[in-house]
C-alpha cells in the first residue's frame, strides 16, 4: 500500500513540474494554456489524493496498532512511535495540500489578470519545493510505518502459543 501511495505522490509531483514547464510556454503561445490547465488539474487531483490518502493510511494503521497493543497488553510503544511519525509528516502534508489548492486557484486568478502571473509562478515553485520536501518525508515515514507493522506482526506471531499454531 505504501508503494502505491508514494507512486501517487510522485506522479502528482512530476505532473506539477510538467505543468510549471508548460506554463512558461503560455505567454509565447496561448494554445499551451489548455495543456497547462489540464496538467495543473491532474497534478492538483493527484497531490490532493496522495497526501490525503497517506494521512488517512497513517491514521488507520496508528489506530490499529493502538488497539492491538491495548488488546494484547503490550504497553504503548507502538502508539508513541506512530504519534511521533505522524508529527514528522502531517504538518508538511497539510502545508503541501494548502499550497496545491491555493496555487490552482491563483492560476485562474492569474489567467483573468486578477493577480499578476508572477505571484502564481512564485507560488508554483514554492508548491513544487514543498511537495518534494513532503514526498521525502512521506517516503521516510511510510518506510518506518511498514517496519512498525512488520514488528507488530512478528510480535503477534511470537505470542501465539505452540498448541494453537
Amino acid at each position: 500500500m505504501a508503494i502505491a501511495l508514494l507512486a501517487l505522490a510522485l506522479a502528482g509531483t512530476l505532473s506539477l513540474l510538467a505543468s510549471i514547464a508548460v506554463g512558461y510556454q503560455v505567454p509565447a503561445q496561448v494554445a499551451h494554456l489548455k495543456a497547462h490547465f489540464l496538467l495543473a488539474l491532474l497534478s492538483t487531483t493527484l497531490l490532493v489524493m496522495a497526501h490525503s490518502f497517506i494521512m488517512f493510511f497513517l491514521i488507520a494503521t496508528g489506530v490499529e496498532m493502538k488497539d492491538m497493543e491495548k488488546e494484547r497488553g503490550w504497553g504503548d510503544s507502538f502508539r508513541r512511535r506512530t504519534v511521533k511519525m505522524k508529527s514528522e509528516v502531517f504538518p508538511a502534508m497539510t502545508f503541501a495540500l494548502l499550497l496545491v489548492v491555493a496555487n490552482f486557484i491563483l492560476g485562474a486568478a492569474a489567467h483573468t489578470r486578477a493577480v499578476p502571473a508572477r505571484i502564481h509562478e512564485g507560488l508554483a515553485w514554492l508548491t513544487l519545493l514543498t511537495c518534494l520536501f513532503t514526498l521525502q518525508r512521506e517516503w521516510r515515514v511510510l518506510g518506518e510505518n511498514n517496519r512498525l507493522i512488520a514488528e507488530a506482526a512478528l510480535r503477534q506471531e511470537d505470542n501465539v502459543s505452540p498448541s494453537r499454531g
